[in-house]
């Protein structure tokens, strides 16, 4: 007999289990603390982050804990989460690695851009052991970043073969070391371009990492609501 993922709660269903991330997106929220309920919309979720456009948004603050009931088109999704932004009108949460493992849509972590560099230490074949420690370590430009890899640049004297594992350290306000597979290579008119996937990184770095990508995706989220709230302010 196969397992039902829903049960239903007061006429809905509560769900176990979700086909996308952005089922969340235009539906009604509740968000609830400690002696105070108010209700808004959920307006974005991707990754790490969520989104609830709220009137009561001054009544939370940093840091306080939440529990976040959404009303969606297949039933009630509900998250226990922290706050960790707040703008004119709307809350910004974490939302929690446990519930994102609940998605049923396997997509790839957000990936944001960045401008920040990094440097080449060694480089390593597909066996065990076949390890080449350059004589200077190589700058890289780093374009863009997510929890599962990173793309970024290299002068075209830097010939990285597909498969290849690198060691890089990723200077993102702390030094990030971690190995890491070329997946994909384009060559650009002053420097060659690489797409690369880790391969291995300490667990507290990859928490720096997460903190980093969280950090960026808010501020990136909040620049793009300032540039629409202007072309709406000029139409």
């Amino acid at each position: 007999m196969s397992s039902n993922p829903k049960r239903k709660i007061a006429g809905f269903t509560e769900v176990n289990e979700v086909p996308l991330a952005t089922i969340l997106v235009h539906c009604r929220t509740v968000v609830e603390k400690k002696d105070f309920v108010s209700t808004g919309i959920m307006t974005f979720a991707e990754g790490d982050l969520l989104e609830v456009e709220i009137n009561d948004y001054a009544v939370f603050n940093l840091g306080e804990n939440v529990k976040l009931t959404v009303y969606t088109p297949i039933g009630i999704y509900i998250i226990t989460s922290t706050i960790i932004g707040k703008d004119t009108g709307s809350l910004m949460m974490i939302n929690p690695p446990e519930n994102q493992r609940r998605f049923l849509d396997k997509r790839e972590y957000p990936r944001v851009e960045v401008d920040r560099s990094g440097v080449l230490a060694s480089l390593a074949g597909s066996l065990e052991g076949d390890r080449h420690v350059l004589s200077e370590p190589v700058p890289l430009q780093l374009r863009n970043i997510s929890l599962s890899g990173i793309g970024f640049t290299a002068s075209p004297g830097l010939l990285l073969d597909t498969n290849t594992h690198v060691e890089i350290e990723l200077d993102l306000g702390t030094i990030i070391p971690c190995v890491a597979e070329i997946m994909r290579t384009e060559r650009e008119s002053e420097s060659l371009y690489y797409g690369a996937r880790y391969v291995r990184m300490a667990d507290d770095k990859m928490n720096s990492l997460r903190a980093f990508i969280l950090r960026e995706q808010i501020s990136a989220h909040y620049a793009t609501k300032q540039i629409e709230d202007r072309k709406r302010l000029f139409k």
